[in-house]
């Protein structure tokens, strides 16, 4: 199975987003053409979407006028998709992240990832919505949430693990997750690695981070699905990179996620 590419969109991400090469953000404005891709299988999460960057570490940051640029259509479109999603309410059911991992970002991200990676279609997909939405940090620094209005900035974090515009989100949508509930699937994770991107590291060297709180990690795991089928268990397995931003100290007491900026699996073999 080749890997999928599409066409990037604008999303509702953040401007620091564009340095970890999202596919596009409301404040950056990419186009790029559509490569060959074959049809994915259905209500499993196989396919690769990889996000192409849309600028270069050495690009100039994000200005009111870039802002203006991006396509109205797809602008409203992004807003829209974000006003119509369901944020969930009351507290979640699964445990929020405490103690060792809140206080170092690697170790956030890590604990992070292996949690919303870690999969049980049988149990509520509210409950992995939930989860994200009591993990989330809420910003208003114009250079982190961009175009993003007061009113939806509290679906952020949510809207940037479901989104799927352009292929899969890390959360599978409601229907991929109901045909795999079907098959008793499940799915295991192990983080293998924790880096903090290159072109992260430049623009803080280069002066355009202001936010001090603010933090950038790419975590590679290794993601295995379970699933039945009449009396027989398969398995297979995965590569999964998953890019996401952080808040943390000194801006808040403990690192909390952002926004997934981008969100690459593809088959790594070891099926059974």
């Amino acid at each position: 199975m080749r890997p999928h590419r599409r066409r990037p969109r604008i999303v509702v991400a953040t401007v620091i987003a564009a340095l970890l090469g999202s596919a596009s953000t409301i404040g950056w404005y990419a186009v790029a053409t559509q490569g060959p891709s074959d049809p994915a299988p259905p209500a499993t999460p196989t396919r690769t979407v990889t996000k192409p960057p849309q600028s270069t570490p050495g690009s100039a940051p994000a200005t009111s006028v870039q802002a203006a640029s991006a396509n109205p259509i797809d602008l409203a479109r992004d807003l829209d998709r974000m006003r119509r999603l369901d944020v969930p309410s009351g507290g979640p059911r699964e445990a929020v992240i405490t103690g060792e991992a809140t206080r170092q970002p690697d170790l956030y991200a890590a604990e992070f990832v292996r949690r919303l990676l870690t999969q049980d279609y049988r149990r509520p997909r509210e409950d992995v919505l939930s989860w994200v939405q009591a993990e989330s940090s809420p910003l208003a620094d114009p250079l982190v949430i961009g175009l993003v209005p007061p009113d939806l900035r509290d679906r952020f974090a949510v809207d940037s693990v479901t989104d799927t515009t352009v292929g899969p989100a890390a959360v599978p949508s409601r229907g991929e997750w109901t045909a795999l509930a079907a098959s008793g699937a499940y799915r295991t994770v192990k983080v293998d690695r924790v880096i903090e991107p290159t072109a992260w590291t430049n623009a803080i060297q280069a002066g355009r981070i202001t936010d001090p709180g603010t933090t950038a990690r790419l975590v590679a795991a290794t993601v295995t699905l379970h699933q039945r089928t009449g009396d027989h268990t398969s398995t297979a397995q995965f590569s999964v990179a998953l890019s996401l931003d952080l808040e943390g100290p000194p801006t808040t007491a403990d690192w909390r996620f952002v926004t997934a900026v981008t969100y690459t699996i593809i088959p790594a073999g070891g099926a059974s």
